[in-house]
């Protein structure tokens, strides 16, 4: 009895393994987009953006169409980030193969942008310092896919997600253009507020303050420092504000950080809690929305603000899913039993279907 178990374990990994070596493989494709948007930026950066696309299984002999998922990257990562590790289930093709081919997962086109700056990212808003990203990503980006990608071209068979400085811009983007995605997901989102590491006695945010050349913050070697930078030229741009194009939030009064009201307040502006009080009818038209933290997040304000923003989303009565789980900003997102794999594809894929009478599986 013994071996015919031993055999039949053995039968059933053979055939896992030739299943996971038969099974079709998606494409990706790298595009070159050149943006009026982005053009002519005062912080001089490219205009020209690569995006890297995965066409599932089949794409190129069918004349299907297909649902798109807009995937963004977080700070300091760029469009290659979840397609270019070759290992096994470590970048999306093959969390999509793996997927589609067991039937757990619609097929859906993913686009993923290259929206890194100088300084670590353009969390996907508009700035008269950096370019105008928002209008790149909702407007230019996703015109290009439906003219030259089989798409199904209505915000039911959109979704965009991101990771961090990524899963800021997915929730602030569907919550100003429902009318271009209906579903969001953010994960371990990077929701900017005056909290935990933003607040005004971490000395790291001293140092970006008191720097005064960017060879001055480079010397700090502060993420947190060379970080704040990437903000203030995103919530506080200013073209004539040379070298950093930007207005810092707080300023060194007394040998104490204090708000510049200015640009402090321009930082508010982008507070998720404080934008869902002003797109409150746009969360409303969005079909599905989810975001998630980990519980050992290496920085404290992402906890502190995907729970104020659920909190906030609850209190306006808009229908949402917040979960806090077992894990830190990134050691789980990859594998088959990673959150990708476990939790945004299953949850895009539901909704698509679930909104898209011609994305079901």
């Amino acid at each position: 009895m013994k071996h015919k178990i031993i055999f039949a374990l053995f039968v059933c990994l053979l055939f896992s393994v030739r299943f996971a070596d038969a099974r079709e493989k998606g494409t990706v494709r790298v595009d070159q987009l050149v943006s009026p948007a982005l053009a002519g930026n005062p912080a001089g950066e490219s205009a020209g953006r690569e995006v890297a696309i995965y066409l599932p299984p089949g794409y190129d002999r069918s004349e299907k169409r297909y649902p798109t998922l807009y995937l963004l990257h977080g700070m300091g990562d760029d469009h290659l980030n979840f397609v270019d590790d070759e290992t096994e289930f470590q970048n999306i093709q093959s969390l999509l193969d793996e997927g589609i081919a067991r039937r757990r997962l619609a097929e859906m086109i993913v686009v993923t942008p290259n929206e890194s700056t100088r300084w670590g990212g353009s969390f996907y808003v508009n700035s008269a310092a950096t370019g105008n990203w928002e209008d790149f990503t909702a407007r230019e980006l996703v015109a290009y896919v439906d003219a030259n990608y089989r798409t199904v071209a209505r915000p039911a068979a959109r979704a965009v997600a991101g990771h961090s400085m990524g899963g800021f811009g997915a929730v602030v983007l569907a919550m100003k253009h429902p009318d271009v995605f209906g579903i969001a997901y953010s994960m371990n989102g990077g929701f900017i507020a005056f909290d935990g590491e933003l607040g005004p006695r971490n000395p790291e945010i001293r140092k970006f303050v008191a720097a005064r050349t960017t060879a001055a913050l480079l010397a700090t070697k502060s993420r947190e420092a060379i970080g704040m930078l990437a903000v203030a030229q995103a919530f506080s741009p200013n073209p004539d504000a040379a070298p950093f194009y930007a207005d810092k939030p707080y300023k060194l009064r007394g040998g104490r950080l204090v708000p510049e009201p200015a640009a402090y307040n321009r930082w508010l502006d982008y507070d998720v809690v404080r934008m869902a009080d002003r797109y409150r009818e746009n969360l409303l038209k969005l079909r599905a929305l989810k975001f998630d933290a980990g519980f050992d997040e290496e920085f404290r304000f992402i906890n502190i603000n995907n729970r104020r923003f659920s909190e906030k989303l609850t209190a306006l009565g808009i229908p949402h899913v917040f979960e806090e789980y077992n894990g830190n900003h990134r050691n789980r997102l990859w594998g088959i039993n990673g959150r990708i794999s476990t939790e945004l594809l299953p949850f895009v894929t539901a909704n698509f279907e679930k909104f898209c009478q011609s994305c079901r599986l």
